[in-house]
């Protein structure tokens, strides 16, 4: 059945080889994260008109979150630092991130494992605690770079013979024979996670995505937001790929900064709703969805979700943000289908196979998405 979904979404106009390219927006000032416009040729997955309303069952990604016992912990997850491209040390980087009030940090230099925190040339056996970073919840990262590039987390694998030189950078290395699909395998024989970065630097076809989620589980996602909304097609592919793979195969939108030196600190983040920020307790809510992601131009505040509450009984889920005068809007299958915090699924028309939730404060300044809910039919 996916690959009939699939099929019929690659005959409508929604080629992503096609997709123009975008302009790129300048250093500080984020480009609008729209969801996909209703009606574009090129981005709108055809919405059938036969979706009305109907008994169906959502699955929700944060159910077993205790809101009100939760911490709301803010992460990047692609960081990089002199160890690669970067400018500055891992201590450097980690006290900047630490003073912005973020409490997960993922160090994620070019195909180099940098880890033990907090920085290798000052003595890789101290402690974190010991340089004043005991709050912060150190995930172990690398971005395997020699592929479409992705962040392999949890787990120290690198290409092999692989080791990024700062100084001479990317200049005169040859890129190793490898294949995304033999790296992701070596991360999963690992036991490790991957989500795929900035997919709008490619040209490729949404059937190398579609094969790709489908073959290797521990893919857990891809970065929809890169620091000011960089490559803003990013979400028209999330949107295709959730259309063509949910509710059997969800897949996770995150935002990163994609940092290399203070100046690209605090646009996007994802935040974890947690009770206590331990790396396992991350990778589960990587692994489940249940976080929710944000960008914002620096200085600027992104909406916060206070609860997520849903009522199956009824059909009825409600997001409640922690300021009022938020648009928020509810998409399902690259398309707006309802306006407000409050959505009856089982009453509103053109929902299929998923739904998510953007809340944007006035004039654009911060935007924030919910993961997506997995549409099911109801049983008898």
């Amino acid at each position: 059945m996916v690959k009939t979904i699939l099929g019929a979404a690659l005959a409508a106009p929604l080629l992503l080889v096609a997709l123009p390219l975008l302009f790129r927006a300048a250093p500080g000032s984020p480009a609008p994260a729209s969801p996909p416009a209703e009606g574009h040729p090129l981005y709108t997955i055809p919405l059938p008109e036969d979706l009305p309303p109907r008994e169906i069952l959502l699955h929700n990604p944060y159910q077993g979150i205790d809101w009100a016992g939760a911490t709301r912990h803010t992460a990047n997850l692609h960081t990089h630092t002199r160890f690669s491209d970067g400018l500055y040390s891992p201590r450097r980087m980690i006290r900047e991130y630490r003073e912005r009030g973020y409490t997960i940090l993922a160090i994620t230099d070019h195909n180099h494992v940098t880890w033990p925190w907090p920085d290798l040339g000052h003595g890789a056996e101290q402690k974190p605690e010991h340089h004043g970073f005991r709050a912060m919840t150190a995930i172990m990262g690398n971005e395997i770079s020699d592929v479409h590039h992705l962040g392999s987390y949890f787990t120290n694998y690198n290409i092999a013979g692989r080791r990024y030189r700062p100084i001479l950078g990317r200049l005169g290395q040859r890129r190793a024979d490898i294949t995304i699909q033999e790296v992701l395998h070596q991360i999963g024989q690992r036991r490790g996670a991957a989500v795929l970065f900035h997919p709008g630097r490619y040209s490729l076809p949404l059937e190398w995505y579609y094969d790709l989620f489908l073959d290797y589980p521990h893919l857990l996602g891809l970065e929809v937001i890169n620091r000011n909304n960089r490559y803003p097609r990013d979400v028209y592919l999330w949107d295709a790929l959730l259309s063509a793979l949910m509710p059997e195969r969800p897949l996770w939108g995150f935002a990163s900064d994609d940092s290399h030196r203070l100046g690209h600190i605090g646009y996007a983040f994802s935040v974890f709703p947690l009770e206590e920020a331990t790396p396992r307790r991350v990778r589960a809510a990587m692994e489940g969805g249940a976080f929710y992601f944000s960008h914002a131009g620096r200085g600027r505040k992104a909406p916060v979700i206070t609860e997520i509450i849903h009522d199956p009984r009824e059909g009825v889920i409600t997001i409640v943000p922690d300021e009022e005068h938020l648009s928020l809007r509810w998409i399902s299958l690259g398309r707006e289908i309802h306006r407000g915090e409050t959505l009856r699924y089982r009453e509103t028309p053109g929902i299929g196979r998923y739904v998510r939730a953007e809340l944007r404060r006035p004039g654009g300044e911060g935007v924030t998405f919910t993961n997506p809910f997995a549409v099911l039919p109801a049983t008898p």
